[in-house]
């Protein structure tokens, strides 16, 4: 009897030293919280509204629904499940079939390009706060230190008239957004090198806002195109260090510190949306834009554009396939029931986005109302909406600075959110592969802190005055098709391969065989096994298909930053393309095994981390159980008694 005890010590004992010292979440919420943080970003609050106007106002509605309940939550659902279920991140987890693990590297890719660009964001937000500390915003006005010609500060119906300009017969069309009466004040033909006090003004065809000449020269000190980087923006540069060394704050200690921020910098932004929402309501002209915003356009719904763009928007606005959703999933405790917080997750995810919409579009009705111009023509997309259009609906709204302020913080708790997350992904992956930087904090400390210094030094490009074409390059490059493939390959590998029967035994392991028995529960088998696969497949090819060169504006960018655009999409898939054919040539030409190893479930390596869980899991997989872990599984349970 000594003797087998002696075992069963000297077995645990084992199993503890393989065991890593893995963090858990400690708060009941630490990691719904951070998740929604994660999943709620900036895009939320500039793409998802520019989106819905554009594409049919309410109607959106329908196609974006239906992709969030296909699509959406089961992506969600399976990314969380494998985290959890083998308590590790994105570069490690997906072992279940062998050919497959290259997505954890794809994941890592294209997480890594979101990264260097996102930070810079946060650095603008930074920026524009701390200018915003001030009684009178410094965009208010026109200054003609750095405001354009068709800076337009007054719009005043008896001081600005808006025009299209097209009498070409009568009227003098000039690149500084003025039309002219044809004849000039002096009875000469007109034209546009003429002093403009002969000139008599009509009215404007293209107005810019003193904010958009502030972003343009002030902060971004904007050069002509790519391809002319100009010097490094110091101001710029300060901004993003600071937006770094509060990144590397927030994470160095973990998910023990994360955990527990994320109950401000989580909810906190919809305090200041509903304050903002509160006060923009009430706004002349708001009622209107939020009718533009919503008012259903049924024809098109027949629009192929339409069910794209709500495909895509569910699948960046959840970053799925990007990681992060694995990565806080592995510090889960291995029975937390997933299934729920994905469903939760998601439906707030959506929620978040169709509320930000009523709040930026009563503001994008008032700009309209004050302005004279049509909503159209007000509304902008992305880094416009958060730095053009908004600072400048603001300085018509006394006190204005509160308001930017607010904004800007909000913009800020936003995209910390995000990036906590997001920096977290290379911190799990990397120390998930070599475990023994875990075991000293710190090792753990100079690993978290050289990742933080590359991605910095990495993103310093995008504060040079080329940095905001960069930014765009970026983002319309380093996801596009290839992240579609890979979240149709996470859905392939499972369902196909690995097989939905043996995942479900997996899952029933986790959150109880009370749902996964459920005759509800095949519905999840129908989204995995075809639905998720074969729409995010097509979506893949009508992205490939329907690919235009990149353009902001006016300004299209040069051939060469196409090459290097396409390139670059290629190397998010690299990462799982690169890994199946390096197994294939080890398995033909080194090891000499069969390659039909290759697609099959993997048990030795996918697995719990836990040895109480894998023993589990070996039972209920009907997989052999050696002596000494039914002696060790017998241990567990009389300390547990």
């Amino acid at each position: 009897m000594s003797s087998e005890n002696n075992q069963s010590e000297t077995n645990k004992n084992e199993t503890d030293s393989l065991e890593e010292k893995r963090e858990t979440w400690s708060g009941k919420f630490d990691f719904f919280l951070s998740a929604l943080g994660y999943a709620v970003g900036l895009g939320n609050v500039w793409r998802f509204p520019y989106l819905c106007y554009r594409n049919g106002g309410g109607v959106f509605f329908i196609p974006y629904f239906i992709f969030m309940l296909l699509v959406g939550i089961p992506l969600v659902f399976l990314e969380l499940g494998v985290g959890q279920f083998t308590s590790n991140g994105p570069l490690t987890s997906w072992k279940m079939v062998p050919i497959f693990r290259g997505i954890g590297l794809s994941m890592n890719i294209v997480n890594f390009y979101l990264v260097l660009y996102y930070n810079m964001i946060i650095a603008y937000s930074l920026y524009y706060l701390v200018v915003s500390l001030t009684s009178k915003l410094p965009w208010q006005e026109c200054n003609p230190s750095w405001s354009s010609s068709n800076c337009v500060d007054d719009y005043d119906p008896q001081n600005f008239r808006l025009v299209t300009c097209e009498d070409y017969n009568n009227t003098l069309k000039c690149d500084n957004g003025g039309c002219f009466n044809i004849t000039a004040l002096t009875g000469s033909i007109a034209n546009c090198s003429t002093n403009q006090s002969n000139l008599d003004l009509i009215g404007w065809w293209n107005p810019s806002f003193p904010s958009q000449d502030y972003w343009n020269n002030v902060i971004l000190m904007k050069s002509s195109g790519i391809d002319d980087s100009g010097t490094i923006v110091w101001q710029l540069l300060v901004a993003l260090i600071v937006a770094w060394i509060i990144s590397w704050a927030l994470v160095v200690k973990g998910i023990g510190i994360s955990g527990k921020v994320v109950y401000f910098t989580a909810l906190f932004p919809y305090v200041v949306l509903l304050i903002l929402g509160i006060r923009g309501w009430i706004l002349p002209g708001a009622a209107k834009g939020i009718e533009f915003y919503i008012k259903p356009d049924f024809s098109k719904l027949s629009d192929i554009k339409v069910w794209t763009d709500a495909a895509s928007q569910i699948f960046f606005s959840l970053s799925i396939a990007y990681g992060g959703l694995t990565s806080l999933a592995s510090y889960n405790k291995f029975q937390t029931n997933i299934m729920r917080d994905a469903i939760t997750l998601t439906l707030s995810n959506c929620l978040s986005s169709i509320f930000a919409g009523f709040v930026i579009f009563s503001y994008m009705g008032y700009l309209s109302y004050v302005t004279g111009q049509p909503i159209d023509q007000v509304v902008q997309p992305g880094q416009g909406l958060a730095f053009i259009v908004y600072p400048y609906a603001v300085t018509t709204i006394p006190p204005a600075p509160l308001w930017a302020i607010l904004f800007f913080i909000m913009m800020i708790l936003l995209g910390i959110d995000s990036m906590m997350t997001s920096v977290e992904i290379t911190i799990t992956s990397i120390l998930d592969f070599f475990p023994k930087l875990r075991k000293k904090s710190m090792y753990k400390v100079i690993t978290i802190t050289a990742i933080c210094f590359i991605q910095f030094t990495a993103s310093i490009n995008f504060t040079l005055q080329s940095g905001t074409y960069w930014i765009e390059f970026v983002d319309y490059y380093s996801g596009n098709w290839a992240v579609f493939f890979v979240g149709a390959l996470e859905a392939i590998s499972i369902s196909w391969f690995y097989g939905l029967n043996n995942f479900k035994k997996d899952l029933s392991l986790m959150i109880g065989e009370k749902y996964t028995n459920s005759k509800l529960f095949y519905g999840w088998y129908v989204c995995w096994f075809f639905i998720c696969p074969v729409y995010l497949l097509v979506l893949t090819v009508l992205s490939l298909v329907n690919s235009k060169p990149l353009k902001t504006g006016s300004y299209v960018y040069p051939r060469w930053a196409q090459i290097l655009g396409q390139l670059m999409t290629l190397s998010t898939f690299s990462g799982t393309l690169l890994w199946a054919i390096w197994l294939i040539i080890r398995n033909l030409f080194i090891t000499k095994r069969p390659l039909i190893e290759l697609i099959k479930p993997d048990f030795g390596n996918w697995k719990p981390l836990r040895k109480s869980d894998q023993l589990r899991m070996n039972r209920i997989h009907g997989l052999a159980v050696k002596q000494k872990d039914e002696i060790y599984e017998q241990t567990i349970e009389i300390e547990k008694f």
